[in-house]
């Protein structure tokens, strides 16, 4: 009784706000929503175990308002996939599709390889999985985030990698952010761009004017935890550079990482801070690439779970959803946030879960004042769902 309530209340919502469910071809139980997008162009990936209980990356475009048939990239059972590392399936310039995921090793808890792949006929077949990563160390590569390149179907992948304490005498050196180029036939050698980060907190990246911007939760002395990023300009890699000042320190890891969009010389940076242990949201624009960041504006309701996404509009505002507390539950919300720090009203989406399983929503402009927002409906037995949404 109480879940029919509930569905009817959102429906009502929904009426009201002019949220359109799109929900995608993805099986009952399926996990990890990713939308990426490139251009115009928009796909959807997830995880779902088929008849015989493996798991599947599985992704679908985005076509005229609906979903394109769903596709398969790799079924294996060391397949990976949780809260904060998620594969995705992401569009490239030149047509093309490239893929990650990750495999456990040896059914390890944390040793993970990260792979990669790339199709050149929408997803009907897909090269050999390349690592870029080149060590072969029993450890942690995952939470990556793939860059499409300026050229053909070239792209730039970044990920968290723990290879550091595998190959230290005592295990220290924790864990660190890597790059690693797709050059049309593997990877060139991986490049390191901070050497201590987060351990759980997922990667963000976006392209920039000048190369990739790559948003990470750092890691510095005294268990300083503050979202960072690190820019890439020609060939050079910056250092990585404090987006605020947060001061948040805990000797846990949040498991709750940053978002970073961009769109010409226009970027923005969203993310969750328990600083002062006074939970909240913010966002931060630039207007040169990302070389500097203006103040922020606190986007939460006053009680947020965190769970950061955003995506730059045609305008240079930025839309950010994250999860809001509402009693029990979590509700998702979306707001837009103006270049200038204005905030519009916000629109609930949905109603999910706080717990670590509701993982991320995930959000991809979709028109000139609309939102794609894609989420894990946690209501027994769950599933990846969608929704339209349309902001003031």
């Amino acid at each position: 009784m109480l879940r029919r309530l509930a569905a009817l209340t959102m429906t009502v919502a929904w009426a009201c706000s002019g949220v359109r469910p799109t929900d995608p071809p993805a099986a009952a139980g399926s996990i990890a929503p990713r939308l990426s997008a490139y251009g115009d162009r928009i796909v959807l990936s997830w995880v779902e175990r088929d008849a015989a209980g493996v798991p599947t990356l599985k992704f679908a475009p985005r076509e005229a308002g609906g979903w394109g048939a769903p596709a398969s990239v790799i079924r294996d059972p060391a397949l990976a996939a949780d809260s904060a590392d998620i594969p995705s399936v992401v569009p490239l310039r030149d047509g093309g599709l490239a893929a990650h995921w990750t495999l456990k090793r040896n059914k390890s808890s944390h040793a993970r390889d990260l792979l990669a792949a790339l199709s050149k006929d929408n997803g009907r077949s897909w090269s050999a999985p390349v690592r870029p990563h080149r060590d072969d160390t029993e450890s942690e590569h995952g939470m990556a985030t793939i860059v499409p390149g300026e050229l053909g179907d070239a792209f730039g992948i970044g990920w968290l990698d723990g290879r550091a304490g595998e190959q230290s005498e005592y295990g220290e050196g924790g864990t660190s952010l890597y790059w690693a180029e797709w050059n049309g036939d593997g990877f060139d050698p991986e490049v390191l761009l901070d050497p201590r980060v987060c351990d759980c907190c997922k990667t963000s990246a976006a392209r920039g004017p000048s190369g990739p911007l790559v948003a990470f939760r750092d890691r510095a002395e005294g268990e300083r935890r503050d979202i960072a990023i690190v820019r890439r300009v020609g060939t050079v890699w910056s250092q990585p550079q404090p987006v605020h000042a947060d001061g948040w320190s805990l000797s846990a890891c949040p498991t709750n990482g940053p978002s970073i969009t961009a769109r010409e010389e226009r970027a923005a940076v969203a993310w969750f801070t328990g600083a002062d242990a006074k939970p909240s949201v913010w966002v931060a624009f630039s207007s040169d690439g990302g070389k500097t960041l203006g103040t922020p504006a606190r986007v939460d309701g006053g009680a947020p779970v965190g769970r950061v996404e955003a995506a730059m509009l045609a305008d240079g505002s930025t839309a950010v959803v994250w999860l809001e507390r509402k009693g029990e539950a979590a509700e998702i919300r979306v707001r837009r946030v103006r270049a200038d720090g204005g905030l519009t009203d916000h629109v609930v989406v949905a109603t999910t879960s706080p717990a670590r399983a509701s993982g991320y929503p995930t959000i991809a402009a979709e028109g000139p004042a609309s939102v794609l927002v894609a989420w894990i409906d946690t209501t027994s037995p769950g599933r990846v769902r969608a929704a339209v949404v349309p902001l003031r």
